[in-house]
């Protein structure tokens, strides 16, 4: 984690430029479509003004008997071997300047009809040659909302959403075209690149939100187990500092005469070892609880003298006043595991011994559906409901900093009864107690 901010930063870095490149990439091959979507207006562009003066040579009596125009068109040798480069060959008018047969074709019969027959047919017809344009894209499947033309020397105030296409015929004729902008067929032409890319953005997002989040929360477990180790070491030092002191006092200054003395040394010794023996099944628990195939040895069990047996343990445990009251019909009987099952049931009787005030009225209730644990303790947040089964999560208690946990035996108690098979729940309001209920079938 030396190293972690950085390769962060070096990530969303990568990743911004690539999401620009993408985005810059997007819009090359758009206005690549758009100048070949141009191009095909001015090529529909070209075909209604020679469809147009074609119609006004025939009305002017230029066709014959057949309503046909006949050109003759000659073909000249190639300038392929000319030391002229495109531009030169371009403005001196070779045909090496266009790359479309079709296109040259149309131009060059354009460009005789308006040289040969303008004189004498009249001026142009724009609304018989935007008839024809608009039929000639609607051919092409272009279907523009607005279509306009203007002829030479004409003028034409638009609106410059629209797309703006020149045709030159010759040195002296000049076509305008203004058309709505063929966007949609732009973008659905488009339309796989666009999804996979935002597809792909989308993914890397995700993945990238999911990699930081499962970073954070590994990082908030790292934290919380340190706390436990720390605390845990504090918790086992204390016992066996006083335990060994009260030994060490009884074999350096033994005197059988004061009974008293001995008897207060062995009990402090005891009560020690109680504690860490405790302490050292926390642990036990959860590493069991943390082996994959912990399996439970279930026996039928009698539930009215296993609650008493374990009420009356944790009673003799307790160091405050503790009533606990069960409450259970002698034939009830559950299939458990009989050590985890009571670990679970002391662990709930233990968090309200612990979360209550100078004393505690607990009552165990049972019946073949399931059996619930609950006290007059000080209660749950509801903003800590969601958690309290997380491991290592400590409800924060800010008036009870006397109360020393590690934040498992909730944890421990929700996957024993998620091995059985069981479901448990949990009421709590603050300052009026918590019910825990353990629902023997989901």
């Amino acid at each position: 984690m030396k190293h972690f901010r950085l390769i962060l930063t070096l990530i969303r870095i990568v990743i911004t430029l690539l999401f620009t490149a993408n985005v810059i990439f997007m819009v090359k091959l758009y206005n690549s479509i758009k100048e070949r979507y141009i191009d095909d207006v001015e090529q529909c562009l070209r075909r209604a003004d020679q469809i147009e003066i074609t119609d006004r040579i025939i009305d002017s009596g230029g066709g014959d008997t057949n309503d046909v125009v006949w050109l003759n068109i000659g073909l000249q040798k190639s300038d392929t071997d000319s030391d002229m480069n495109a531009e030169e060959m371009d403005e001196n008018g070779y045909s090496q300047g266009y790359r479309r047969m079709d296109k040259q074709l149309i131009s060059v019969i354009t460009r005789h009809l308006h040289n040969y027959y303008s004189d004498r047919i009249g001026p142009p017809r724009l609304d018989n040659m935007e008839e024809a344009f608009i039929r000639d894209l609607n051919f092409s499947d272009y279907y523009p909302k607005e279509v306009h033309i203007v002829g030479p020397g004409d003028t034409f105030e638009y609106n410059p959403e629209l797309w703006h296409i020149r045709c030159r015929i010759d040195a002296s004729t000049v076509y305008d075209a203004y058309i709505s902008p063929l966007t949609n067929h732009i973008l659905r032409e488009m339309s796989g690149v666009i999804v996979t890319s935002v597809l792909i953005a989308l993914v890397l997002t995700f993945g990238f939100w999911y990699l930081l989040h499962v970073i954070s929360h590994l990082r908030t477990i790292e934290e919380m187990k340190d706390d436990f180790t720390n605390n845990m070491t504090h918790e086992l030092k204390t016992p066996i500092a006083i335990a060994y002191a009260a030994n060490d006092s009884l074999l350096q200054f033994p005197d059988p005469a004061d009974e008293e003395r001995t008897k207060k040394y062995l009990t402090a010794a005891l009560e020690q070892l109680s504690k860490l023996t405790g302490l050292v099944e926390n642990i036990l628990a959860m590493s069991m609880e943390r082996r994959k195939h912990l399996t439970m040895e279930k026996e039928r069990i009698n539930l009215r003298p296993f609650l008493t047996s374990v009420a009356e343990q944790q009673k003799l445990r307790a160091d405050k006043p503790c009533e606990i009251t069960v409450e259970c019909a002698e034939d009830v009987v559950v299939n458990a595991d009989p050590v985890h099952f009571s670990n679970v049931i002391s662990n709930l009787i233990d968090n309200s011994i612990k979360y209550s005030g100078d004393s505690v009225s607990i009552t165990i209730s049972a019946e073949a559906h399931g059996v619930s644990v609950s006290d007059n303790g000080i209660g749950i947040p509801q903003k800590s409901m969601p958690y309290i089964f997380n491991r290592f999560y400590r409800v924060p208690h800010g008036n009870r900093s006397d109360v020393r946990g590690y934040g498992i035996g909730l944890f421990y108690v929700k996957s024993i009864v998620d091995r059985h098979g069981w479901r448990i729940d949990v009421e709590s309001k603050p300052g009026k107690g918590s019910k825990f209920t353990i629902r023997f079938t989901k």
